[in-house]
Formats: C-alpha cells, sequence, structure tokens
C-alpha cells in the first residue's frame, strides 16, 4: 500500500478556488490600508485639537503655564513698540486666540518692546526738503511735519526741530516722535538785500572809476 505524500499549506493554498485566494489577497490589503490608516492617525494626533488661549496682555512668564497646560509650544519672533500696551506684553499671537490646532503646535507671539524704538536724525541741511523728507522716513520716522521760515532759497531744507527745538545730525530721536522740517521760503526780503548789496558795490566801483579822471 503505497503512501501519499502530505501537502503542505502553500499547496493546500494553490489548490484553492481562484476566488479563494482572491478574498485572501484582499483581506491582507484592507488590513494593511488599517494598520497605515491608524498609524498616520496616531502620528498626526488626529482628532486630538486643543484650543489655543487668549494670553495677549500678559508677560511671558504669566502666559507660559497657560500654554504649556494646554501642551503647546511658543516662539517669540518680534517686538513693536506700542504706547496703548504694556511694555513686554504679548500683543499678538498666530494662531490666534481660541483656534482649534493640535497638541505640540507652536504658537507664534509678539509682544511690545520694553524700550521705545529710536534712530539717528541724518544731516538735512542744505538739500531739498522732498529730498530731507525721504532720509527721515527711510530712516523709520514717519509723523513728519513741514515749517516754512525766512530764508533765501526756495524749499531747500534748513534742519530739524524735535520738542520745539533745533536737533543736530547724529541725535537718537524716537521713532515715533513728531519732527518738524524746518524748511526755507526763499523771502524776497534776501532777493532784495542781495540786488541792494550789488547795487551798492557797483556804485562804489563807479565812483571809484570817477575819481580817477580828476
Amino acid at each position: 500500500m503505497s503512501v501519499k505524500p502530505k501537502k503542505n499549506i502553500f499547496d493546500k493554498l494553490l489548490n484553492l478556488p481562484v476566488y479563494v485566494n482572491l478574498l485572501a489577497i484582499g483581506a491582507v490589503l484592507c488590513l494593511m490600508v488599517y494598520l497605515v490608516l491608524k498609524f498616520v492617525d496616531i502620528y498626526t494626533n488626529h482628532n486630538q485639537a486643543v484650543v489655543v488661549p487668549d494670553v495677549r496682555g500678559l508677560q511671558i512668564e504669566e502666559a507660559e503655564p497657560f500654554l504649556r497646560k494646554n501642551m503647546l509650544k511658543y516662539v517669540l519672533i518680534d517686538s513693536i513698540y506700542s504706547k496703548d500696551h504694556a511694555p513686554g506684553a504679548i500683543v499678538e499671537m498666530m494662531p490666534g486666540a481660541n483656534a482649534k490646532v493640535k497638541k505640540n503646535r507652536t504658537v507664534l507671539i509678539t509682544v511690545n518692546a520694553k524700550t521705545e524704538k529710536k534712530a539717528t536724525i541724518p544731516e538735512v541741511s542744505d538739500i531739498s526738503y522732498r529730498e530731507a523728507a525721504l532720509l527721515l522716513r527711510s530712516r523709520g520716522f514717519t509723523d513728519i511735519e513741514y515749517k516754512y521760515v525766512s530764508g533765501p532759497y526756495r524749499d531747500l531744507a534748513i534742519g530739524v526741530q524735535y520738542g520745539g527745538q533745533m536737533v543736530q545730525s547724529g541725535t537718537r530721536v524716537p521713532l515715533s516722535a513728531k519732527l518738524i522740517l524746518v524748511i526755507s521760503e526763499g523771502d524776497t526780503y534776501y532777493q532784495d538785500t542781495d540786488t541792494t548789496g550789488e547795487n551798492s558795490e557797483n556804485n562804489t566801483r563807479r565812483n571809484e572809476g570817477d575819481e580817477d579822471w580828476f
């Protein structure tokens, strides 16, 4: 009596109908897709949103516990100066307050500078007032007014006033300061003076010439 060789599991699977093999392959693929999606959910903290607390107006050391409690990180990215906020207080945040974000999200924070930013007054004398104004704005000054005074040349910059007094070039002034650009008006008084001076000089030369005839 002959003994039939035993078939392993792979041989048995190969002998199964084709549709059974297809079902098995489909089940394996579904299982793989499920495992991949599960991994992505875990990796990206899906459905685990937290609310960004409103920490505007607080100092960094005061806001830090609230952010940590909500499992959020923060980075200080900039500082501005505003008279409407306390020095060092948080004035802007991104994402904004009450926004829903994922855990471990980094909140970008802007604070109010403790001291006002300053810049130096450039040399503006003896140039056109338009050029002088551009120089001041290029330094960051925005509150600029114009004041015409008596002078020999029209629209020629004379200097800069701050706090009611003329300031020298190189002086450091707050960027929010109100500056007054002093400009020559080109008065006819100076023109008449120049003309009178020339006439007097010509008359003197003429008189000297006349005396030579005698």
